[in-house]
């Protein structure tokens, strides 16, 4: 695919430029921006990662914009300073795409931030309302709660060869896990909190979760908890189940679910068109054919 990569700086920090890059192929017409936060544990990680490219980029054969973005790490600052990273992120591609409907996405911790930015997180951080405000949240094995992430891992069993929590554990030579989310939090200001639930409120944007039932580092009652919080207060929320599915696994990069994405940015984008036609309809997805609980 002729794919256009570029990188941009989208905010000045005492700690330095965070930057982000921006795929696209030049050959359709721009139909939706999805921005994207990795992964890491709020301590590591950055936007070259490579499932941005298997995960992501071909979404890009069908209008969609995708922004991969950088933001402050534990090693340099503490909450809320990545949540006022992404709200910025998000700012940047509002001015630079203002035609088209706005996504934002991450996993793991990514997803985390992803989230209190669709819930309007940023806004009561900033105290002021975003340029546009995103349209919907796709998120991966999201974290929900970063201290309930902490007591969690502190529970769980020696991980077993093969699993993520393995290669983690290998990484690290660490058992039980370190307390990421408390990293995240030491000395933060939590005025506006960490905890997505709590930013969940009526009107809320549409969400698109997915979570593997083997995922050993994140949970995936902290996903069906967002779901079922969203649910409750009359959101619109589908929740993908991936059986066997563990964290950061190759099934998220599987066509089908990146068909399910782009079903779902088509059915919530509010331009005309759909990013979703060339893939699955002629038409956009009404609310029984939309991606589900499965």
């Amino acid at each position: 695919m002729p794919i256009s990569q570029s990188d941009h700086t989208y905010a000045s920090r005492p700690e330095g430029d965070q930057l982000l890059t921006v795929h696209r192929d030049t050959t359709v017409p721009v139909t939706a921006v999805l921005l994207y936060f990795h992964g890491g544990g709020w301590r590591g990680g950055s936007r070259d990662v490579g499932n941005v490219a298997t995960r992501l980029v071909p979404l890009t054969a069908s209008g969609i914009v995708v922004v991969s973005a950088d933001y402050r790490l534990t090693g340099d600052a503490v909450y809320p300073a990545q949540l006022a990273d992404a709200g910025d992120a998000l700012e940047w591609v509002a001015a630079e795409f203002p035609d088209a409907p706005l996504f934002v996405s991450g996993a793991s911790a990514g997803g985390h931030l992803a989230a209190l930015v669709g819930l309007g997180a940023w806004e009561r951080l900033t105290g002021r309302p975003h340029r546009r405000p995103a349209s919907g949240v796709v998120t991966y094995a999201l974290v929900a709660d970063p201290l309930q992430w902490d007591a969690e891992r502190l529970q769980a069993p020696r991980p077993v060869p093969g699993t993520f929590a393995h290669w983690s554990y290998q990484r690290t030579g660490q058992w039980p896990p370190g307390g990421l989310g408390r990293a995240l939090l030491a000395g933060a200001d939590t005025a506006v909190s960490p905890v997505v639930h709590t930013h969940v409120d009526t009107g809320a944007a549409p969400f698109f979760i997915i979570h593997g039932d083997r995922d050993t580092c994140v949970s995936y009652t902290e996903s069906v908890q967002l779901f079922d919080t969203l649910s409750s207060r009359d959101g619109t929320a589908y929740l993908l189940e991936i059986a066997g599915a563990d964290h950061e696994d190759p099934a998220f990069d599987e066509p089908v679910v990146r068909g399910a994405i782009a079903a779902f940015i088509g059915q919530f984008s509010p331009a005309a068109g759909s990013a979703a036609d060339s893939l699955t309809h002629d038409e956009p997805l009404t609310q029984e054919e939309a991606p589900a609980h499965v």
